[in-house]
């Protein structure tokens, strides 16, 4: 079982990307914000895959 704070941690950044891309599609930043948001995105994505990583290592370590 996954702990809380993993889940509400996923959950919310995938929320957090989606609304970035919504941003981004609608024009409703300037251009030169593009890159740094989409930097940011792909660092909240590396996040969640090295979290990831650990949440499967601590569930292995119970069994």
């Amino acid at each position: 079982m996954e702990p809380k704070w993993y889940t509400y941690f996923n959950y919310g950044s995938i929320t957090f990307v989606a609304v970035l891309l919504v941003l981004i599609l609608t024009n409703s930043v300037p251009k030169e914000y593009y890159i740094p948001l989409l930097v940011i995105a792909i660092i909240i994505f590396i996040l969640r895959i090295i979290f990831r990583v650990i949440i499967i290592k601590k569930i292995r370590e119970r069994e």
